[in-house]
């Protein structure tokens, strides 16, 4: 007990404490008693406890706010000393499984239906359906304070829909009316409710592909001239995903 007796001699020592029965038996969570004081008292009873310490001796005054800090921060770190183990123990069972697990190529079909879905969403981009939130604003223009206020508003009203494209939304165009400004047009609000089982590309590509119920023609033409007709072929095709 050479080194706690040497403790002794010093101002200040905080001390974490691991019971010894722990190296034999390893628990998952394990008692740390932490001990903070004047080193003449607590180096006489860390002689009679069966245990390891590690121990955090400052030879500085009791005032001093800096050694305060440090044990504050230690004893802190202290308790989340088991849920740290936990982590690491978990993230290298996980880099574990991940070694062992061989990589499964993806089936043919599946890169069929990747290339189709990546060709499908390259159209769309490319057809000049799609603007940034900042080209409406300044179209219809409004404030350039925040030129994508509006058309949020827009979408989480569910008055429109945005397709995610590397980092930024793109709204339809076809889906607005730009007279005094822009605004969606009024059969949309109740389109997107009928279509809500879908996601914002599949929107996308319902609005942009022939249906037969329009005669071979796309929803997206027929927005302005029969509203009434489109929001029939979206709930024929809600109620074909429901049933089908």
């Amino acid at each position: 007990m050479k080194i706690i007796d040497d403790c002794a001699n010093l101002y200040r020592v905080g001390g974490i404490i691991m019971p010894s029965s722990a190296l034999k038996n390893p628990t998952r969570h394990q008692h740390w008693d932490v001990q903070e004081g004047e080193a003449q008292e607590i180096a006489p009873r860390l002689k009679n406890i069966a245990a390891r310490a590690l121990v955090f001796v400052s030879s500085g005054k009791d005032d001093d706010q800096r050694t305060k800090a440090r044990f504050d921060t230690l004893r802190q770190a202290s308790e989340l000393i088991d849920l740290l183990l936990d982590a690491k123990q978990e993230d290298r069972w996980k880099a574990l499984v991940e070694a062992l697990t061989p990589d499964v190529p993806l089936s043919p079909n599946r890169l069929i239906e990747a290339g189709m879905f990546a060709q499908a969403i390259q159209e769309i981009v490319e057809s000049k359906d799609f603007a940034r939130a900042a080209d409406i604003a300044e179209a219809a223009h409004f404030s350039k304070t925040n030129t994508s206020s509006q058309p949020n508003r827009w979408k989480k009203a569910g008055l429109i829909f945005a397709v995610p494209y590397k980092g930024a939304d793109l709204y339809p165009i076809y889906a607005l009316e730009f007279k005094e400004g822009a605004r969606p047009l009024p059969v949309m609000e109740k389109v997107l409710s009928v279509l809500a089982d879908k996601d914002d590309w599949q929107k996308a590509f319902w609005f942009g592909s022939v249906n037969s119920y329009l005669h071979n023609k796309m929803p997206k033409d027929l927005l302005k001239l029969k509203p009434q007709e489109v929001l029939r072929a979206a709930e024929i095709e809600a109620a074909g995903v429901q049933h089908g």
